[in-house]
């Protein structure tokens, strides 16, 4: 490279390397302590210091026992052991809930995934019954139509989407105090069976609306006809120490980390009410 050439580009080379390694200097683990946190982005990030689910619990065991792909942030551990509880509570007698991958203990790169880098994604098998209500075992690739029966790849078998299970799950994600649901990766037709599930038998309506935002089918990835990809949202604490969300965050959400941020209150009600009303 001529001498001209490296008096255009030197300051640039030294602006560059000042920031990145201002930015590794910021986020190296010595400076993150003994607290467990997710760090930068689902697809990009590590985890630091996560939480590591157990092989089998009371009412769930992994998909994958011994491997390590069972780290995840404090939070998304304990709302999965919670959940599985609270669908046994309601539902007694169930098969345990199969949950699949999370993160490797310090995150990165994972083999089967493109995210689940940073410890706040899992995959979580369906529950399913037999034609005549019988819970049933997972026990290979279940994928299901929007009418709910699928041939169980091992033995033939038709099984069934356990509407009251699988609703039960997702409700019990979305209460759970200890974490921020951002999305519930499911089919299309998963998700039309999950709210008209719910439509007949959930009370709390403000967590019918919201269901319907969370569970999404993924745009540029497989359906998910046959599990759930639950992905939580960084905590505050995360976010300043490097954390990152991609776009939403749900105006709940946004309105339970600060109250100046909730959603604007005059929305599509308030503002034909405000339109019917005569002029002053």
């Amino acid at each position: 490279m001529s001498r001209a050439r490296r008096s255009v580009f030197a300051p640039g080379v030294a602006a560059l390397a000042t920031l990145l390694l201002g930015g590794c200097l910021a986020l190296r683990p010595v400076a993150l302590g003994d607290r467990s946190l997710s760090v930068a982005g689902t697809s990009s990030g590590w985890l630091h210091r996560g939480a590591r689910l157990a092989d089998r619990g009371p009412h769930f065991e992994r998909a994958r026992p011994g491997e390590p792909t069972r780290g995840g942030v404090p939070g998304l551990v304990t709302a999965l052991e919670r959940a599985s509880s609270d669908v046994e509570h309601a539902f007694p007698g169930g098969m345990p809930l199969r949950i699949g991958d999370l993160a490797s203990p310090t995150g990165g790169r994972h083999s089967r995934h493109r995210s689940h880098r940073s410890g706040r994604d899992v995959d979580i098998l369906y529950y399913l019954m037999s034609p005549t209500g019988v819970p049933v075992e997972p026990r290979g690739r279940v994928a299901f139509s929007r009418f709910g029966v699928a041939p169980d790849p091992e033995t033939g078998e038709i099984v069934v989407f356990d509407d009251a299970r699988n609703w039960q799950l997702v409700r019990s994600l979305l209460t759970d105090p200890s974490l921020e649901v951002q999305w519930i990766f499911c089919s299309r037709g998963v998700k039309s069976r999950l709210l008209r599930h719910a439509l007949a038998t959930e009370p709390d309506r403000a967590l019918l609306a919201r269901a319907a935002y969370v569970l999404a089918q993924p745009a540029n990835a497989a359906p998910h006809d046959d599990h759930f990809h639950v992905r939580v949202l960084c905590t505050r604490e995360e976010t300043a120490l490097g954390c990152r969300d991609v776009a939403p965050i749900w105006p709940w959400l946004r309105a339970a980390r600060d109250p100046d941020e909730a959603a604007d209150p005059y929305d599509d009600r308030h503002l034909l009410e405000l339109l019917a009303a005569p002029p002053p």
